[in-house]
């Protein structure tokens, strides 16, 4: 519908077809949302890592830190 459309209606339609799409609008945010998260909690691990360099290594090894298998 245009706005010239919307602006000839009574109020009271108005009103109506106005919260009719204020409510789709928010439907599709929250659908949108749980998908985003349903996204990121399949393609995430759930753990942390991190990387260490070959120099840091060398040293973690010779403190102990680190067991050589």
């Amino acid at each position: 519908m245009s706005y010239s459309d919307i602006m000839l209606m009574p109020t009271y339609e108005r009103r109506f077809f106005l919260g009719l799409l204020s409510k789709d609008a928010r439907e599709r945010e929250e659908q949108a949302e749980e998908m985003k998260q349903q996204a990121v909690s399949k393609n995430s691990k759930g753990s942390r890592t991190t990387k260490v360099s070959g120099e840091a290594l060398k040293n973690k090894i010779k403190a102990g830190e680190i067991k050589n298998t």
